[in-house]
């Protein structure tokens, strides 16, 4: 009986081994899965990554170092031109705002002498370029060098003027930073990052030492999408097209966007040339908000009722563009096509098939030698 068993149990061990073996070395059936070239539309698009830029966004600093008094804003408030924003109490003593308004009174009367020296110079180069018209050919070395003192004067004199106006300026806003002040908006707006509260100590902006402004104007007007586009699409892509941007931050729902400009020339990133292209949104809400990331689908060129085929069918073969039929005796053949654009789905066929040819789109199963698969 235990023999029995073992022979049994034997038997069934080989039969096992029998079928793996079969398994493992027996030829496989290709399975193919087929498509039907079709007429349909199709449609191109460019898509890439931006962020929503922000619109005619003013920086508002004060102009006073000092305290904060009376806001009359808050953030998401919308703000007409000269409209109040805040109130700024100086913190200079009186010997800064007299040495300031010293400062300031000086710079202005340097002014009214830089303009006065100015106006000598260029009434000198007048007289003298009229005592040498018409001698630009027998000019005397007596006229050229008193030509050439005259201009040179006169160069000079713009200089100090430049550097007289410059000195006031500066002058002017240290003499104001001692003042109390009213700051208003100098563009009508949306008011946004406002950063005050009563009693903040404010400064007033310092080139060398840079700060954040202490709150933003964004005016009233478009919302508006930048992406950076590969020189390989750039020439897809004109004004006017019609775009649907999606944005991270808010789910579940598309707006409609429209190319309104681009760049004409591209700023090389890691050798590869980047187009900016701004895009308009045409409906946009309160959720939008400058610095959002956003997805990008520009609908560069669309061609309805043309005959198409799957993506996936398209291989290269020998240089060129293919798709693969089932040939005599089963066995694959590539039939070279001329393509279109192409979709998110489908490529457009222009030549070598016609509607209703049936055509591999994947396969598998199969194990062609590799050097002459796709044969490119």
């Amino acid at each position: 009986m235990n023999i029995s068993k073992k022979v049994i149990w034997g038997l069934l061990l080989l039969l096992l081994i029998a079928l793996i073996v079969y398994r493992v070395f027996s030829p496989k059936k290709n399975q193919y899965t087929f498509a039907t070239v079709e007429k349909k539309t199709v449609t191109e698009i460019v898509s890439e990554s931006g962020s929503v830029v922000t619109n005619g966004r003013v920086e508002i600093y004060s102009p006073t170092t000092g305290v904060v008094q009376k806001i009359f804003v808050s953030n998401g408030d919308k703000v007409l031109e000269r409209q109040k924003l805040f109130t700024v109490k100086s913190t200079a003593s009186p010997q800064e705002k007299a040495a300031a308004n010293a400062e300031y009174q000086s710079a202005k009367a340097a002014l009214r002498q830089a303009e006065n020296t100015r106006r000598s110079t260029m009434a000198t180069v007048d007289r003298v370029h009229d005592d040498v018209k018409n001698h630009e050919k027998d000019e005397t070395y007596l006229q050229k060098e008193t030509r050439t003192i005259a201009e040179v004067a006169n160069d000079n004199a713009y200089d100090a003027l430049l550097a007289a106006q410059a000195r006031l300026s500066s002058a002017q806003i240290n003499y104001y930073a001692t003042l109390n002040s009213t700051v208003t908006a100098p563009v009508p707006g949306l008011i946004s990052n406002l950063s005050l509260t009563e009693g903040t100590s404010v400064q007033i902006k310092n080139i060398l030492l840079p700060s954040s402004p202490l709150l933003l104007i964004g005016e009233l007007g478009e919302t508006e999408v930048v992406v950076s586009v590969g020189e390989s699409d750039i020439n897809k892509i004109k004004v006017g097209q019609e775009a649907v941007v999606r944005f991270d931050a808010v789910e579940n729902k598309t707006y409609p966007g429209v190319v309104q400009r681009l760049d004409e020339s591209g700023i090389n990133m890691q050798g590869v040339a980047k187009f900016n292209v701004y895009l308009i949104i045409q409906d946009p809400d309160e959720n939008l908000k400058p610095g959002m990331n956003a997805d990008v689908d520009i609908t560069t060129k669309e061609l309805v009722d043309v005959l198409t085929v799957p993506n996936t069918a398209i291989k290269p073969y020998q240089k060129r563009r293919a798709v693969r039929i089932l040939g005599k005796n089963n066995q694959i053949e590539f039939v070279t096509v001329k393509t279109g654009i192409k979709g998110k789905d489908y490529t457009q066929i222009i030549e070598g098939l016609k509607e209703g040819d049936r055509i591999i789109t994947s396969l598998s199963g199969e194990t062609p030698p590799k050097s002459n698969f796709f044969q490119i």
